[in-house]
């Protein structure tokens, strides 16, 4: 008889806990959404957001981590990229412009991903200063002496993939501006 109870009283319960389980992802989603809608990128924001299921359930110190992750892949490609271009080019003034670039763009990454570790154990301003400081004009810098050069031809992925790490960057300290 006390069984029979018991199993009355627990099917609602998890009953209840299927029927809520929704809106507790709906939730989460909205809050990816509000924050992202904080970046000036709220698209790629998401999109990056999304590549990691644990954004389904992180609160907004986890979303920054995973968009920090998502920034330090973007800043290893453009690195790994740009090497490969530098180590291969035969062109000597796109030799030239990669030689003050390549490092920078290692510097750039390894400065996003130490934003992680600040975040975790320093905190949100000692994160953005990582990437305000550290990483960013290490990226503008390239861009600038990429302008500065019109006759020398950066390939379009170069310049694409380092449009993307400033975004990114922009997009990490949206979403620190959160805290």
């Amino acid at each position: 008889m006390a069984n029979f109870r018991l199993c009355l009283f627990t099917l609602p319960l998890i009953n209840l806990t299927f029927i809520l389980q929704p809106f507790h992802v709906m939730s989460d989603e909205a809050m990816i959404i509000n924050v992202c809608s904080k970046t000036p990128n709220p698209s790629l924001c998401e999109t990056c957001l999304h590549s990691d299921p644990k954004s389904a359930t992180a609160d907004v110190k986890g979303l920054a981590t995973i968009s920090i992750t998502c920034g330090t892949r973007d800043a290893d490609k453009l690195y790994t990229d740009t090497d490969n271009l530098y180590t291969n080019t035969k062109d000597p003034a796109l030799h030239n412009l990669l030689d003050n670039c390549w490092w920078r763009f290692l510097g750039a990454r390894d400065n996003i991903d130490s934003a992680g570790r600040m975040l975790s154990d320093k905190g949100s301003d000692a994160a953005k200063l990582a990437i305000t400081r550290d990483a960013m004009p290490m990226i503008t810098y390239c861009s600038d002496l990429f302008k500065k050069s019109p006759t020398v031809a950066v390939p379009k992925n170069i310049t694409d993939e380092m449009n993307v790490v400033s975004t990114d960057c922009q997009i990490i300290l949206g979403i620190l501006s959160n805290f």
